[in-house]
């Protein structure tokens, strides 16, 4: 994404061994570039602490991240980085679009819809929401899949990557996906016309938290993390008096 690059010549009978520690040199001192880049374009994280707190006390069910939204597109705006802001794109989402100059284009995407969970953690800032869900039932709302996450660290890194511009060049793309959880958020926004609003990104990267060690990056090649699918099965019988089961359709039983 326009990050420095060092060219190397490299001998034809150079051996197995050298070449391993080569990249291992390569790969250190990207290391220390990165590492080097974020210091110098550190964010708050206390502001960003009492954000994810916000998003975690203030969660909304799927189709309804009408806040969330307009927390997300104001603190975009607030940055005065040059993001062009666009909501309202199949449903609740938003992107914001920073162009800075030749290069590739990467979209960063964060979801931000909530589960209807019962909170139960005991924690200061946990939530008490309960929102009338589509199937008109009042029921209590929890980020219990890293949602509030999501969106307070795509935030963090627009931030930060706005603040590093003399280092990168090309497009970043930050976009708030609504109704993950029911898996039709992402085909709304596409649906809704996303890709004749924004540039059409090179590479897409849709992170997720995971319990592992903090300040590491767990990737691999092929699936990873879960998958879930949902159907309705129709079941048919008849009905009859316990004492006369002979008369009666029990699909459930046989």
């Amino acid at each position: 994404h326009g990050v420095r690059k060092e060219a190397y010549d490299i001998p034809t009978h150079i051996s197995s061994t050298a070449l391993i520690r080569l990249d291992q040199r390569r790969v250190a001192m990207a290391s220390e570039d990165v590492t080097s880049l974020l210091r110098s374009s550190a964010v708050d994280f206390d502001f960003y602490e009492a954000l994810y707190r916000h998003f975690h006390a203030q969660p909304e069910l799927s189709l309804q991240e009408s806040q969330t939204a307009a927390k997300a597109a104001s603190l975009l705006r607030s940055l005065n980085a040059g993001y062009e802001v666009q909501t309202s794109i199949g449903g609740h989402g938003l992107v914001g679009v920073l162009k800075n100059g030749a290069g590739k284009t990467v979209l960063l995407r964060a979801d931000m819809d909530a589960l209807p969970v019962k909170e139960d953690t005991g924690l200061e800032y946990a939530s008490k929401v309960t929102m009338r869900d589509n199937d008109d039932a009042v029921k209590p709302v929890m980020h219990a899949c890293g949602h509030d996450f999501h969106v307070t660290a795509l935030l963090a890194a627009a931030e930060c990557l706005a603040k590093m511009k003399d280092s990168w060049s090309g497009t970043l793309i930050v976009l708030f996906q609504p109704n993950e959880e029911r898996a039709g958020g992402a085909q709304a926004m596409v649906d809704d016309g996303l890709y004749s609003k924004i540039p059409v990104p090179d590479i897409v990267l849709g992170q997720h938290v995971m319990p592992q060690r903090a300040g590491y990056v767990g990737c691999r090649v092929g699936n990873i993390m879960s998958e879930a699918d949902s159907f309705k099965i129709t079941l048919y019988g008849r009905g009859g008096h316990g004492s006369m089961p002979h008369r009666t359709v029990d699909p459930v039983g046989k």
